[in-house]
């Protein structure tokens, strides 16, 4: 995928021009009692079950899998805009992006060249689980782009750094009688956002759709105060949201800068093994 960014931050695009050469069977997802997702294998993204990453969990080992890049020129699945050409972004396989739960967060991708960290931006739809849809720019980090493919392993950072700056969009049709709002620069993926006016003791959890928007129907005209909260129980709460136009910043990061992982210093491998459709890790999310 080449992207087009300026910020991490409102929405980029993306038009595949690349097709999978081989695409293993989607895994299915059966509901267990209690209405839980039961997952077929363990997920090399969350290490759990449940969909998004578990709160306070330990760094996860990587998983195996396979990578492609595209070229792209639209929207995209995270609603994030402005990527610059060189950036470094990656899509997930559906079962992987599920219901946008993993966008803002990054990954580690290790292919025969080396490691890459990256931002989770956009769903692959051509992508089956344990397959990664990688920007040009990061493709050329792990492996040679001539090749097409590379054999890699990938797993989920928790707190990059550098700790991104915090901030919001409001959907430009949002009114007081329906707000949409995106989260940027959250560096790990958010779990929770709530809503109270200024003027109000009382918070409302808004609900996220695909496009990884928060919505809230009747919410008011604010201003209002938005708590973020992430994966692993990082809290930030954004005074004086407005129905401004435009990305706005917040001065405000979600973990300080000592909790931060650096980005792996890691040798390239030596060889790549094929991962078969059998052994591709996979998530299920609602």
């Amino acid at each position: 995928m080449g992207w087009v960014w300026a910020s991490v931050g409102a929405v980029i695009a993306v038009v595949g021009v690349a097709v999978w050469a081989t695409r293993p069977e989607a895994v299915s997802c059966e509901s267990a009692a209690g209405g839980d997702l039961v997952l077929p294998t363990w997920s090399p993204v969350t290490g759990n079950n449940s969909g998004v990453p578990a709160r306070h969990s330990p760094p996860l080992p990587p998983m195996p899998g396979e990578a492609r890049y595209y070229s792209s020129t639209s929207t995209v699945a995270c609603s994030y805009q402005d990527l610059p050409a060189d950036g470094l972004y990656a899509g997930l396989s559906t079962q992987e992006f599920g219901g946008a739960h993993l966008c803002g967060g990054h990954i580690d991708v290790r292919g025969p060249l080396g490691t890459v960290r990256v931002l989770i931006a956009d769903r692959c739809p051509g992508c089956a689980p344990g397959q990664l849809d990688l920007s040009a720019a990061a493709f050329d980090r792990i492996a040679d782009r001539a090749d097409g493919v590379a054999q890699v392993s990938y797993r989920l950072v928790r707190n990059p750094e550098p700790a991104p700056e915090l901030g919001y969009v409001v959907k430009p049709d949002s009114t007081a009688g329906w707000l949409a709002i995106l989260i940027t620069g959250t560096g790990n993926p958010i779990r929770q956002v709530a809503l109270r006016d200024e003027a109000s003791e009382q918070w409302r959890e808004l609900t996220r759709g695909k496009d990884n928007y928060w919505t809230l129907v009747a919410a008011g005209s604010g201003p209002f105060i938005a708590r973020v909260t992430d994966a692993y129980g990082h809290e930030a709460e954004i005074m004086g949201v407005t129905m401004d136009a435009g990305e706005q910043r917040t001065g405000m990061r979600l973990y300080s800068a000592a909790s931060a992982e650096p980005a792996p210093v890691v040798p390239p491998a030596t060889s790549a093994v094929r991962t078969q459709p059998s052994d591709t890790p996979s998530l299920c999310v609602p």
